[in-house]
């Protein structure tokens, strides 16, 4: 008997990780999810990284999926990128692409003021996010929390031969959408 090829969708995802376009993001792929019904759900992604929360949120929207998610790093994966690419059950990498690790920031308006209470709120929110995403990183890869705190410290883009090297990627390999695949190409437009 033969089996049938898993039917799958292709989504082209290049931008930003923040709330508007996560949800814009799991509104299209729960519309895919549900008029396509793909077994397989093959994320072509890059991104130069952008809000925690919103990483945080896609990412565990991904791992929720009923499909089979392949993450492929088609250029640059950042920052918060990278927790949202971890989702993939399959992760890949173009050649010539990289992964940028880095610590988190918090941002103040020049004329902001905050007494001690709410620095230390600010701080411990900080504290938390950073061990959320080194969580999420080392639960589904080689690098240990140590490993990861220096990458953070100093701010690192790595090589896709130390991705593979460390379980970040499972492979190198160039994208390539078969002839007739279903591809869609996300663009959210927003306002500024």
């Amino acid at each position: 008997m033969h089996n049938p090829l898993p039917k799958t969708q292709y989504i082209n995802y290049f931008d930003a990780i923040d709330p508007v376009r996560v949800k814009t993001l799991m509104a299209v792929i729960t519309d895919i999810l549900n008029r396509e019904k793909p077994d397989v759900l093959y994320v072509l992604f890059a991104s130069g990284g952008g809000n925690v929360d919103a990483g945080i949120v896609l990412y565990n929207f991904l791992k929720s999926l009923p499909v089979r998610l392949v993450m492929h790093n088609t250029g640059v994966i950042n920052s918060i990128a990278n927790v949202v690419f971890m989702a993939g059950a399959e992760r890949y990498a173009a050649r010539h692409s990289s992964f940028l690790f880095h610590g988190i920031a918090a941002g103040f308006a020049t004329s902001s003021l905050l007494n001690l209470k709410q620095m230390r709120e600010r701080v411990s929110s900080l504290e938390s996010d950073e061990r959320k995403i080194v969580g999420i990183l080392s639960d589904n890869c080689r690098l240990s929390p140590k490993t990861l705190a220096g990458l953070f410290d100093t701010g690192e883009a790595v090589s896709v031969e130390f991705a593979k090297e460390n379980g970040i990627i499972h492979d190198i390999r160039e994208p390539n959408i078969p002839k007739g695949a279903h591809v869609m190409t996300v663009d959210i437009q927003t306002k500024h």
